[in-house]
């Protein structure tokens, strides 16, 4: 019986390999791309829209679709590797963000808030890992969704959601769209991204050419629209409720750390209703809440560099602060356990 199993699966190896040997000569299969621009590209689940590229490298003075200088990780982001596997021990935190959190304007990945503040955390007696998701662009559905997707599988005690103002909206800057038009122009020829099979041509004419006659509905403007709205809105109360779902089946803790506006004068500050707004829905879902307006303002009276690199992105200074006061709120709030040589230390 084992020597017949064998002798089958041989067969049918030959079998598949005949194949791909004669459709790639033949011809017969499609050529297929994945859509993407820059370090992004359109993501399989629409409620993403749009997703980092994995591994890019570019060192390039056009930042336009790069955003920064340097590598992204294996799953496009800008961080360090990060095993999926949480050794004993470990308090993770999995940051959820926009440009903000991704370090937008940020020369160097170590002076943006994730890295220092798993410094800092480390510092007070935490074996700390920061694991940092944060897109340019994002709105709170597609940080939650990243989450849903990607993030849960890091098993994280402590999610921490980089709250922008702009968050109640989409503000990507047309990444979105230009991707979507960009595959209604090459309709026939788009694949999904991290599709590993896409190098075999038997896979390619059986998936795009024998079901895809029956599956894929036409590309059209009304569908790419639909798909712009379908991540356009203001999604905040609606996720944050998704998000209070995931925290009590995933046994974590939620911090939302609310980003200012960085305005000259912080004494004439004309956004105070919208930190009360993420405000009440954090206290609705029992988050821990970190608004760092006043952390701000301390610092740009205190600091002998520019905190903030525009009126939305914090300089390197700006995220020393930020990461300094998310520490501190870590620790008084969240109490991870410190390493056992430490445990003196009353915050952890």
């Amino acid at each position: 019986m084992i020597k017949k199993l064998m002798l089958s699966l041989v067969a049918l190896l030959l079998a598949l390999l005949g194949a791909e040997l004669l459709i790639r000569g033949s011809g017969a299969a499609p050529e297929m791309s994945i859509i993407h621009k820059g370090r992004f590209q359109l993501s399989a689940n629409p409620r993403i829209g749009f997703e980092p590229v994995p591994r890019v490298d570019y060192a390039g003075h056009d930042l336009s679709f790069y955003d920064y200088q340097g590598s992204s990780n294996s799953l496009g982001y800008r961080d360090t590797e990060h095993a999926v596997a949480k050794p004993p021990g470990v308090y993770r935190v999995v940051v959820l963000g926009d440009s903000i959190a991704a370090g937008l304007k940020v020369e160097r990945l170590e002076d943006t808030f994730p890295p220092i503040l798993e410094g800092l955390l480390r510092q007070a007696g935490v074996d700390a890992e920061v694991i940092n998701l944060s897109v340019s662009g994002y709105n709170t559905q597609q940080e939650v969704e990243t989450l849903k997707d990607k993030g849960l599988r890091y098993r994280p005690d402590l999610v921490l959601v980089a709250y922008s103002l702009t968050d109640r909206e989409r503000v990507d800057g047309d990444i979105l769209k230009t991707l979507l038009e960009i595959k209604l122009h090459k309709e026939g020829t788009v694949a999904q991204p991290n599709s590993y099979l896409l190098d075999s041509a038997l896979y390619r004419f059986v998936r795009y050419r024998v079901l895809a006659a029956h599956q894929r509905p036409a590309v059209t403007e009304p569908a790419l629209q639909a798909a712009l709205d379908l991540i356009s809105g203001d999604t905040v109360a609606e996720y944050f409720g998704v998000l209070a779902g995931l925290a009590k089946e995933s046994h974590f803790q939620v911090l939302i750390a609310v980003f200012p506006r960085l305005v000259r004068n912080f004494h004439a500050y004309r956004f105070i209703d919208q930190h009360q707004y993420v405000a009440a829905l954090s206290a609705q879902h029992g988050f821990q809440h970190l608004d760092l307006l006043d952390t701000m303002a301390r610092c740009r009276e205190h600091s002998p560099e520019p905190i903030g690199a525009d009126n939305w992105h914090p300089a390197a200074a700006g995220h020393r602060c930020a990461a300094a006061a998310m520490a501190q709120a870590i620790l008084d709030a969240a109490r991870p356990p410190c390493h056992c040589s430490l445990c003196a230390n009353s915050r952890c």
